[in-house]
């Protein structure tokens, strides 16, 4: 029951963003252009809607199709707001119990991690603000004083917590896991697809 509800969600949740593409696409451009594409969409939804009440197989397939992609797109949304979420938590845990944490210091972290060592402090900037979060132009945190996003303003956004410490080992493996090994950095993978945020958390053996 569980599977079937969240395939129908990625289905409503698909289909509402594809005829919001389809508006956004029709609604571009001068109002000649605008009235030119909805000629040309009721004119092709017209002859189209003839064909498939004529031939009942049609619509149904028709309908297969559109919900396979509606599901598709309602998928790739839900990855993408679970990345999002997964980034802005990464951010917080940046912060720690700090007031804030300087966008230089973000991105010391990605390049540490060996990601997107091409972006500069403005590219980080910008994706971080497409989240929502307001990144003010002066913030002073740890004695340095630059561009970066107060706790105040990732919390007024994201309802986001510290991420608790891993707990003690009482049974310690022969490998001596200790906090010098722990991998307590994770690998981010942020791809700059409009909001797109792809986490990639680090894996066995991986430190930072």
């Amino acid at each position: 029951m569980t599977s079937l509800r969240r395939v129908l969600a990625r289905i409503v949740t698909g289909s509402g963003l594809l005829w919001g593409q389809l508006a956004a696409w029709l609604i571009a451009g001068r109002l000649r252009e605008t009235a030119g594409r909805l000629f040309g969409v009721f004119a092709a939804g017209w002859m189209l809607g003839g064909m498939l009440l004529a031939a009942r197989p049609l619509l149904w397939i028709t309908a297969v199709a559109w919900c396979v992609a509606a599901y598709r797109k309602g998928h790739a949304a839900e990855r993408a707001a679970a990345a999002e979420a997964d980034f802005v938590q990464w951010i917080r845990d940046q912060i720690g119990d700090r007031n804030g944490v300087l966008v230089w210091e973000l991105l010391d972290g990605l390049h540490q991690a060996g990601m997107h060592k091409d972006w500069d402090a403005a590219a980080l900037r910008d994706m971080i603000e497409r989240l929502g979060i307001h990144v003010r132009d002066s913030l002073k945190v740890g004695g340095y004083v630059s561009t970066g996003v107060h706790i105040d303003d990732l919390r007024a956004v994201w309802d986001v917590q510290l991420s608790p410490p891993p707990g003690k080992v009482h049974n310690p493996s022969p490998a001596g896991l200790t906090s010098d090994n722990y991998p307590t950095t994770p690998r981010v993978d942020v791809h700059a697809e409009g909001a797109r945020i792809t986490i990639t958390p680090a894996g066995e053996g991986d430190t930072h």
